[in-house]
């Protein structure tokens, strides 16, 4: 038996419950997946997984057998990773989850240039918002917007990420509330609101009228449209749908042409009442190690990151 290989398919089945997910991922026959872990569960003379016809669950000595293997298979990957680059022009997959509307405008560019210095790099590039776990999702570097994660990751800041309140001239004429905005027109106007991994994302806005100390409060909105796509908040925004509280990157060239405006508010407005928001490039310590990492990395850091 082939026991790293079993350990690695083991892995990956505790962590997506799945062994056709884990099958698409090694390029392998879901049978083969189940063949060797059965193999493991023999030599090893203990259950890690209990099988139906519908899912797979880990036992709970399985859950323990991952937690065992885990840090030294993410270290066997790491080392591997490590020595065959030492002697070589930097090569392989590096894997990069980042926010499409972010990496929509950003990567491209950035990844060519950087592909052309070092051709023998592949990139893997998911676009998405959700939430991942460095060292258990197969992600090498992750692009987030929000507040630097708690998980044992490094997260290099790149940029604020401010969210500004914005319609089209259009919009703000057909509403025919008086400027700057107060909560009670906000509250009264139709918005485009973002659903995020967590579920919906709520809009705050500072009372500061009857409290020595102003108070965040959260607005009861009048969604024309929910989504967590950015383009099609993106398109019923430029349609004259609405209210949207957006980065204030992710718009740039509208504003710029004054397509869309910036939308003054009686107080400030945020989806992050009280914490300090921005954009993080994340990546483990230990892959930083592996020189196709570091070099990404680095030169990610320097493009992306505002002076």
């Amino acid at each position: 038996m082939d026991k790293i290989r079993a350990l690695r398919y083991f892995k990956r089945v505790a962590e997506l419950d799945s062994f056709t997910a884990v099958a698409q991922e090694f390029h392998v026959p879901a049978s083969s997946i189940s063949r060797r872990i059965r193999d493991l569960e023999a030599s090893l003379g203990v259950t890690l997984l209990q099988r139906s016809t519908r899912q797979v669950e880990v036992t709970e000595l399985g859950k323990l057998y991952y937690t065992l293997i885990s840090k030294g298979m993410a270290q066997l990957d790491q080392a591997d990773e490590l020595i065959s680059q030492q002697h070589d022009a930097p090569s392989g997959l590096i894997r990069i989850s980042c926010m499409p509307s972010y990496g929509e405008q950003k990567l491209p560019p950035l990844l060519e240039q950087f592909s052309q210095r070092y051709p023998n790099i592949i990139f893997d590039l998911h676009y998405s918002d959700d939430i991942i776990s460095l060292g258990k999702d197969p992600i090498d570097i992750a692009i987030r917007g929000g507040y630097a994660p708690d998980e044992h990751v490094i997260a290099k800041r790149l940029s604020s990420n401010q969210f500004i309140l914005v319609a089209t001239p259009q919009y703000i004429e057909r509403l025919g509330q008086p400027l700057p905005l107060t909560a009670a027109s906000i509250q009264t106007a139709s918005t485009l609101q973002y659903r995020g991994p967590n579920g919906l994302i709520d809009w705050h806005y500072l009372n500061n009228k009857h409290s020595d100390k102003p108070q965040w409060e959260t607005l009861t909105l009048s969604p024309s449209l929910i989504s967590n796509n950015a383009k099609a908040l993106a398109t019923a925004l430029l349609n004259h749908r609405g209210l949207a509280l957006i980065p204030n990157w992710s718009l740039y060239d509208h504003l710029k042409t004054k397509t869309l405006i910036e939308v003054p508010t009686e107080s400030p407005l945020t989806v992050a009442p009280n914490r300090d928001i921005g954009i993080f490039l994340l990546y483990e310590r230990n892959k930083y190690q592996i020189p196709k990492i570091q070099l990404c990395v680095d030169f990610l850091v320097k493009q992306l990151t505002d002076i």
